[in-house]
């Protein structure tokens, strides 16, 4: 089975942008963080490439990285640069970013590692992005998800806090964006049928769907974004 993000049903129906709602996010990040300096932006995890235009836009230089080489020579074709590359990994230098993006992409990672990396190549003072996938209910993991996705590792959001803050970083702000979450559920609903059908359609196997249904029926899942700043030193 294909990663989720790349199953035919998803990129039919969030299309370059692979995640929920598409550039919303980025842009309320973007507007939220509009007077800081944005000089050198890093979009980790940019896929298909669909942030790349926005961000450059917005920031002096862009620089894309995945890990998929597929995703990236999709990436190519958006005008931006981009490199293949694993998050926890990451071939920059140290205090060379301003701001990383990492957009429904840090729940497919190394969580922790992933998070020491982008502090290790913000510089002092520099903000990090992120937005992804969380567990309205407390206290239910992701044993509870039948497949390997953004859903099957992600946490609650007093996890998600915990781990930023961990890292040394001070969270300036952390919403939850379920409309935008909804939005994207009502369009797959309304391609397929019903949630159920949707699974369906990218597992290709009903007692997966169901099992996934009864899932998200007990973690509730929505999209949280975060804005945290690197510590000055």
């Amino acid at each position: 089975m294909k990663p989720l993000y790349l199953s035919q049903p998803v990129t039919d129906g969030l299309g370059t942008c692979l995640r929920p709602g598409g550039e919303v996010l980025t842009r309320r990040a973007m507007e939220y963080l509009d007077q800081e300096k944005k000089a050198r932006i890093l979009d980790a995890g940019c896929g298909r490439g669909g942030a790349l235009s926005l961000l450059s836009s917005w920031g002096v230089s862009v620089l894309g990285l995945d890990i998929n080489p597929v995703l990236l020579t999709e990436a190519k074709n958006t005008g931006g640069q981009v490199a293949q590359a694993d998050l926890a990994q990451l071939p920059l230098a140290n205090a060379s970013i301003d701001t990383v993006f990492c957009e429904c992409v840090w729940n497919l990672t190394q969580k922790e590692q992933v998070l020491r990396e982008f502090y290790r190549v913000l510089c002092p003072a520099g903000f990090l992005v992120l937005s992804d996938i969380y567990f309205r209910r407390q206290g239910v993991g992701s044993r509870e998800w039948p497949i390997q996705s953004c859903f099957s590792s992600a946490t609650d959001l007093e996890s998600v806090r915990a781990m930023v803050a961990g890292s040394g970083f001070e969270i300036i702000l952390l919403e939850d964006h379920h409309q935008l979450f909804k939005q994207t559920a009502a369009e797959f609903v309304f391609a397929h049928g019903s949630l159920q059908g949707f699974w369906q359609a990218v597992t290709g196997d009903t007692e997966i769907a169901d099992r996934i249904c009864q899932a998200s029926a007990a973690t509730r899942p929505s999209l949280f974004l975060l804005i945290a700043k690197r510590s000055e030193q």
